[in-house]
């Protein structure tokens, strides 16, 4: 009795592996296909701005979308981060690779607390031009403008502005300029001056 039970569960398990569960995958497939739609247009419908024809591809994070207005037939990649905080605009027909990301806002490093106090930004606009081209794993910076045109390389890590139909790329890491000295030993002394259970606290 054990065997036949033992032979009807194992082709009961192989008809599920070879005929249920790729069903299951693809109705599993298309359900997410749905939801992500569903999460776009209701994500562009909380953007300042969004022109005709503008696309999503799969998953992409938007914080404070209230902020942030892009144009006709903008193409944005997967897992791209657009942080709004200080505007971000986008214009028409530019393109963004995958794993873009674009900050309005920073932390403040000259405030009062090490490594820097997590409620405090300097919030700077960031402004593309229209038949902008930007590749994947790209960084831009707050603050930054890109003219019509442009390109940037993938890997780029934009800290200036570009010039319209410039193509920029390939930056090696560079010392920008340093810390307030006296500023930041003051406040690192004052940091090793607490003691332990301060910092716990803290």
């Amino acid at each position: 009795m054990k065997q036949i039970k033992d032979k009807i569960t194992n082709k009961l398990e192989r008809l599920l592996e070879q005929h249920l569960v790729p069903r299951l995958i693809q109705w599993e497939e298309y359900l997410q296909t749905k939801i992500r739609r569903y999460k776009h247009l209701e994500l562009k419908g909380k953007l300042k701005f969004c022109g005709s024809g503008v696309r999503f591809k799969r998953d992409i994070k938007i914080d404070n979308p209230q902020n942030i207005s892009l144009g006709n037939k903008v193409y944005i990649g997967p897992d791209v981060l657009l942080d709004g905080r200080g505007g971000i605009t986008i214009g028409d027909n530019t393109t963004l690779g995958f794993n873009v990301v674009i900050l309005s806002a920073n932390h403040d490093y000259q405030s009062n607390d090490l490594p820097y106090e997590h409620n405090i930004y300097i919030q700077k606009p960031v402004i593309i031009g229209r038949n902008v081209w930007i590749g994947g794993n790209v960084l831009i910076i707050p603050g930054v403008s890109i003219g019509d045109g442009a390109i940037v390389a993938a890997g780029t890590v934009v800290t200036a502005n570009v010039e319209p139909l410039a193509i920029v790329g390939n930056q090696p890491m560079r010392i920008i300029k340093y810390r307030n000295k006296e500023h930041y030993e003051k406040l690192a002394n004052k940091q090793e001056i607490q003691s332990p259970s301060e910092v716990i606290q803290n």
